[in-house]
């Protein structure tokens, strides 16, 4: 198994109180931001030390629930820092770009850059940034299917033709090429029956799987395998990525104490509060939506963290318990090739995050690095 850690690039300094959408420009400090990328880069250099194979970064804008507005020009950045990592987004919102095409161009050129550390991540989105960047919402999936398709054509054929609803290409040859042949794997981002099946179609996509309980993911995956055999796919445990978040300490009780307040900050504030105040504009601006459809399918704003640990969203304690429960998750699941820890849960302090790191990588990777041999 290949352990990368998922990060979100969360402002570094705890707003609670001071959270609604939008959240306005007095709240934001200069250098506080600044410190959050430069705690990012420490974090992601000591994870090479401590053995994690990789980083992957989002895409997401205007809350400090994220930082990270382009995840491929923090990477280049990364990457000068770094010798070893892979070099993952997950993803780049393509119904937002303009020209899936220069998408395309920026990431066969950081794969020239990095000699072929490039793992190219798709995703939608979430409402809230549809909303910020005056996208229809009702758009999202079938320009999110055709950018992919742009963007594979792009790297794989001799000239790039396309004449679709969003995009139109005409005798287009792209340079540079990928370095990686035919192209950097691919990485989708998906929740729901119908984005899931779509990844299937894809053959050597490999679906990511995040942000659901253990109950939900198990039924996604099922799905995924069946349509994989509906499609005449392979499907193996390489096909597939799940994400959790991650604390470790010495002992359960220090492990919970520690990262609770963290934790809760994190969904509660960053990711609920600042979703749900969103919500109303954007139904006043898409009529046809229904609650249903714009609202997070988990309460993250209200749900305590140890019912958050019982439903599998994050896996705390001693280093033998997280990996316990990641080894239930992995039977459960069937298996999956790619685990990716979110070791940083808000404005968590940066020596805490350190700490979880190093125990991490000391005392649970070696063991996640060792299925693969087994396997072999």
């Amino acid at each position: 198994m290949q352990v990368f850690t998922f990060d979100f690039v969360p402002y570094g300094k705890d707003l609670t109180g001071r959270l609604k959408y939008p959240v306005g420009r007095e709240n934001y400090e200069s250098e506080v931001a600044a410190k959050t990328y430069e705690n990012h880069v420490e974090q992601f250099q000591l994870m090479e030390e401590v053995g994690f194979d990789g980083v992957c970064l989002n895409e997401h804008h205007g809350s400090p629930y994220s930082l990270d507005n382009s995840p491929n020009v923090f990477l280049a950045y990364v990457a000068a820092k770094t010798k070893r990592l892979k070099l993952a987004m997950a993803g780049n919102l393509l119904p937002l770009h303009g020209h899936p095409l220069r998408v395309a161009e920026e990431l066969a050129m950081l794969d020239n850059l990095t000699r072929g550390r490039i793992i190219a991540g798709f995703v939608r989105g979430i409402p809230r940034e549809y909303l910020a960047l005056n996208i229809p919402l009702r758009e999202g999936r079938p320009r999110f299917e055709e950018a992919l398709d742009v963007i594979l054509k792009a790297w794989t054929h001799d000239l790039l033709n396309h004449d679709g609803q969003f995009y139109h290409y005409k005798d287009v040859d792209m340079w540079p090429r990928p370095y990686q042949s035919p192209h950097p794997p691919v990485w989708v981002g998906a929740i729901g029956p119908e984005p899931t099946r779509n990844v299937a179609k894809r053959p050597g996509v490999t679906l990511c799987s995040t942000f659901q309980p253990t109950a939900a993911i198990k039924k996604q995956l099922q799905l995924f395998r069946d349509a994989c055999a509906e499609f005449g796919r392979p499907c193996g445990v390489n096909d597939i990525l799940i994400a959790r978040h991650v604390f470790v300490a010495e002992s359960q009780k220090e492990a919970e104490k520690l990262c609770k307040t963290h934790f809760e900050y994190y969904f509660h504030q960053l990711l609920g509060k600042v979703n749900n105040a969103a919500i109303q504009r954007i139904l006043d601006m898409n009529p046809e939506l229904t609650l249903d459809s714009v609202k997070t399918p988990y309460p993250y704003d209200v749900t305590p963290m140890e019912k958050m640990r019982d439903d599998g969203f994050v896996l705390v304690g001693t280093p033998d318990r997280v990996y316990q429960d990641l080894m239930a998750q992995y039977q459960e699941y069937g298996g999956f090739g790619t685990f990716m820890a979110i070791v940083r849960m808000g404005a968590m302090p940066q020596e805490l995050v350190l700490n979880n790191v190093r125990l991490f990588g000391k005392e649970v990777i070696p063991r996640l690095h060792a299925l693969e041999a087994k396997a072999a």
